[in-house]
């Protein structure tokens, strides 16, 4: 059975959900995913996330500042296959004054309804100047990540 269901994207309780479908381009030669678009799906999903709080990275740019990935622990499960349903769920743990916490999984929906983890990501994520030292969070900044 074919999915045919149409990709969503949407703010959950603090956090965000967005779907992306497995493409062939996506897999590698044995027809699962490749491990780095793991990364690239969830960091398209914390992106998305940051538009629907209204958090542009022009804007940020303006004001030399940027988000940067300072620390990943990935555990990887069960593979995604080409055409399969994907959501990327992120959910933000924890706030200090320039960095947050936040847990990430892709998932698969099966078709009893139930949701397989394929992959889970704890990411520790910077605010940073654009020479890299970490820069706290503004207050209007903080208050739309929720801290």
């Amino acid at each position: 059975m074919r999915n045919t269901v149409e990709l969503s994207n949407k703010l959950i309780e603090n956090g965000h959900e967005m779907q992306v479908r497995v493409y062939y381009e996506d897999t590698d030669f044995s027809g699962v995913v490749y491990h780095s678009n793991y990364l690239k799906y969830m960091e398209r999903s914390r992106t998305e996330w940051l538009r629907h709080l209204e958090v542009f990275h022009t804007d940020l740019e303006k004001e030399k500042s940027a988000f940067a990935v300072h620390k990943m622990n990935l555990h990887f499960g069960p593979p995604a296959v080409i055409d399969d349903l994907l959501t990327i769920r992120t959910i933000r743990k924890k706030m200090g004054g320039a960095r947050t916490f936040l847990r990430q999984e892709v998932l698969r929906k099966e078709e009893d309804g139930s949701e397989t983890l394929l992959l889970g990501a704890d990411i520790d994520v910077a605010f940073i100047h654009h020479g890299g030292g970490a820069k706290r969070f503004p207050d209007e900044l903080r208050k739309k990540l929720g801290g």
